[in-house]
């Protein structure tokens, strides 16, 4: 699926209490506690189109200049197929830093997103500002702006001006509320991923395990359905739940690959018996090998009703398993059970 210009990168937890050596906590998250998956998704539809899942020392990334730091690795891998191509990518001061802003925009992708001051490369700014005020510094391809909410926010970004514009909304003075352009795309551009993790939440694919791999197995499903209905949204333009869409997917898969169980056993109950319970069956001996003229077998019955090891010159050719003559023989080719022992 082809996406569209915005893209973003956000990180998301699949929930894992349990001894990790990987494990991750994001106090933000639904699920602080877990194993942290990077997600790169369509702002427009929705749709994810990578993910890289965060094992430590072991995470599978593109290797970059050293320089640059995981942070700029991880993004490398996730973006790699859409650079050069005028994409505009929205990420977390996680991920975010001058240099990664020059890589990209190298590679005629431009970025948008919170950072952190203290990165390497950040200007200083070091004005005090009222709620609402901004100070800002740029470079040819970067711009940086510190503006005052409840606390300083820092942007980064390559593709928007420091100009400020209303969001729609009045604080209780009347006052139009302004926030930097940067901070209002940035916002707005951000959401898929916590909107995921909230539509998961209520279809996912619950199940109790202890291996931390299953679970993350059964989000990855879930992930899969979650593709699907924006593929469908995209596609179709119709409108449906996820809940709808999980279900009648559910009911499709089943009419096209489920098997008709063909149930002889309601025509005959002899059709749904072993072999050793139909035809005829007679004791043999043993016959002779070429180490031995009078071999021995160990008697199958003995062995599993009465758990106690037997041989037997005698056993059933047809079966090909050593029996007892008496009572083993009539046992084995008369209960379809004949390991239980008999109740008192």
């Amino acid at each position: 699926m082809v996406p569209f210009e915005n893209l973003a990168i956000d990180k998301s937890l699949v929930l894992w209490k349990g001894r990790l050596s990987f494990k991750q906590f994001i106090k933000t998250k639904r699920h602080r506690f877990g194993i942290k998956i990077f997600v790169l998704c369509d702002v427009e539809t929705d749709f994810i189109l990578d993910i890289v899942i965060y094992t430590g020392s072991t995470t599978e990334y593109t290797k970059t200049d050293t320089s640059l730091g995981i942070s700029v690795a991880v993004v490398n891998t996730l973006i790699k197929p859409y650079l050069n191509r005028g994409h505009k990518l929205f990420i977390d001061n996680w991920y975010s830093s001058p240099s990664l802003a020059n890589y990209l925009h190298k590679r005629k992708t431009n970025v948008t997103g919170t950072v952190r001051k203290n990165r390497k490369g950040m200007p200083t700014l070091l004005a005090k500002l009222k709620v609402g005020q901004t100070e800002s510094q740029h470079t040819k391809t970067i711009l940086v702006v510190k503006w005052k909410d409840r606390r300083d926010v820092f942007v980064l970004t390559t593709q928007f001006e420091d100009k400020m514009v209303h969001i729609g909304k009045n604080d209780h003075q009347g006052n139009a509320i302004l926030k930097p352009v940067a901070v209002m795309h940035y916002n707005e551009s951000m959401g898929p991923i916590d909107k995921t993790d909230m539509l998961l939440s209520s279809v996912e694919c619950v199940r109790r395990t202890i291996k931390w791999y299953k679970k993350l197995f059964f989000h990855l499903i879930d992930l899969s359905l979650l593709n699907a209905y924006s593929a469908y949204k995209t596609c179709t333009g119709l409108k449906t739940s996820l809940a709808d869409f999980q279900y009648q997917l559910i009911r499709e898969i089943f009419t096209k690959y489920a098997t008709q169980k063909q149930n002889i056993c309601r025509r005959s109950n002899t059709l749904c018996l072993p072999e050793r319970l139909q035809g005829r069956h007679f004791p043999s001996i043993v016959p002779p090998t070429s180490k031995k003229l009078k071999p021995q077998r160990r008697c199958l019955v003995c062995q599993n009703k009465f758990n106690k090891r037997k041989d037997t010159t005698y056993m059933c050719v047809k079966c090909d398993v050593g029996l007892c003559p008496v009572p083993c023989f009539e046992i084995y080719h008369t209960q379809e059970k004949y390991f239980l022992l008999p109740k008192l």
